[in-house]
């Protein structure tokens, strides 16, 4: 599992700006269920608190109204 995230990861992360990579770490989280947070943080280096902050954003993301 954290070797098919380490090449994700290498693959995009020079494509990916802050906010986009924050946001697929968190998306990687998600998918992942408990345990990923620490699988997604060890394999890619982003923090813990980034990682938090991108399921924040998503999650906000999900509960907007429709306009």
């Amino acid at each position: 599992m954290e070797a098919i995230i380490t090449r994700k990861y290498q693959a995009l992360s020079r494509s990916l700006n802050e906010r986009q990579r924050r946001l697929w770490a968190a998306a990687e989280v998600m998918s992942l269920g408990y345990g990923g947070l620490a699988i997604v943080s060890r394999t890619t280096s982003i923090s813990h608190v980034t990682i938090r902050q991108g399921i924040r954003e998503l999650e906000e993301e999900w509960h907007l109204p429709p306009e």
